[in-house]
């Protein structure tokens, strides 16, 4: 077999190339034939096997240096010049075993490091279910989008809302409509509460819809003087905005308060009414709807108030108002509201403080 370096005869670059893939192989060709010529012969002379191969002296050089980085072959103790092959075996024993044993040693450490991190991990997931900031509170709808998504995407176990209907919530309660919904679909508990106002709003009826399929529980009750929202009790998200106006938003990442929300949607839980899809209009609340409204204008108070109390549009009550006051003969809003607590309509006293 004889190794002889051929002159291309190709374009410049490809030559290159073409030269160079062709020499590392046939020099990688040429450090095992040469390792197999030394096998058996004890101690050689590199530059007698690169003449028994037929290849230039570089060959040589370079044969022997991969073999000496292989330990596949080293000095001949008799004289400096000459080498001694080395069974494959014994290269792995020489050139294996301490890289091994780098590795294991290197397991260890991690292994330890390992140990000595979950102690800070722990802590550090202390400090972020605390904190830095408590209470933020800011406009910006990208970051209301953003932390609104965390919360809803680590919920687990419940999701509680308190809103108007949908055609006069905020901005926030918009974003976080199909945030919950995908909570529910994912296991989270949701119990939704609206006023009695919603069951007349058809973009209202539509999203209940929705809401129930996926496991949601929903009740309507006379008054909404509140809204928010809170996932599995550690994150509240409160409007500051008017109904159906946009505005900042207090996020809450503070347990105390998010289980004092919980507490107080649990109150007005148990008194309102399921909702079933399949019922038609007011279902049985229109009753109470209207005793509300008596009580609140024996009370005094504005139309604004009373529109954001029972979530429907000032319009809306002006309606009803009108109804009510021909049923009762009045012939004002204030007087309404008396007539309708002297007959016992309403209790006066409960809403003194309206």
């Amino acid at each position: 077999m004889h190794f002889v370096a051929q002159a291309p005869q190709q374009g410049a670059q490809e030559s290159q190339d073409a030269q160079g893939a062709q020499g590392t192989s046939e020099l990688q060709e040429f450090a095992v034939a040469f390792y197999e010529r030394a096998i058996g012969r004890g101690e050689f002379d590199p530059l007698r096997i690169a003449e028994e191969l037929g290849a230039p002296l570089r060959y040589a050089e370079h044969a022997v240096g991969v073999l000496r980085e292989l330990r596949l072959v080293k000095p001949a103790e008799s004289r400096a010049d000459r080498l001694v092959a080395v069974s494959p075996e014994a290269a792995q024993m020489e050139l294996l075993v301490p890289l091994e044993r780098e590795i294991l040693d290197s397991r260890h450490r991690l292994a330890g490091f390992q140990g000595q991190l979950s102690a800070f991990t722990a802590a550090f997931e202390r400090q972020s279910r605390t904190r830095a900031e408590p209470v933020v509170i800011t406009g910006d709808r990208d970051e209301i989008e953003l932390r609104l998504l965390e919360a809803a995407q680590s919920c687990t176990t419940e999701v509680l809302v308190l809103q108007p209907c949908v055609a006069r919530e905020t901005r926030e309660l918009r974003l976080a409509r199909p945030l919950v919904l995908e909570a529910l679909r994912r296991g989270a508990h949701g119990r939704i509460l609206y006023p009695h106002t919603a069951r007349g709003d058809s973009g209202t009826r539509a999203h209940l819809g929705e809401l129930l399929p996926a496991g949601g529980l929903v009740r309507t009750t006379k008054e909404v003087s509140d809204r928010f929202l809170v996932f599995d009790r550690k994150t509240a998200f409160i409007p500051s905005g008017a109904d159906g106006e946009d505005g900042e938003i207090a996020v809450v990442y503070d347990r105390t308060v998010a289980a004092f929300l919980a507490g107080l949607h649990a109150r007005i839980w148990e008194s309102a009414v399921d909702f079933d899809s399949g019922a038609s209009g007011y279902a049985g609340t229109m009753g109470e709807l209207k005793a509300t409204l008596l009580s609140l204008l024996a009370s005094g108070a504005k139309d604004e108030v009373i529109a954001r109390r029972v979530g429907m549009s000032e319009r809306t009550l002006r309606r009803h108002v009108a109804t009510i006051m021909q049923d009762l003969s009045a012939s004002s809003r204030f007087q309404a509201g008396v007539l309708a607590a002297r007959t016992g309509l309403v209790d006066l006293a409960l809403r003194s403080a309206a």
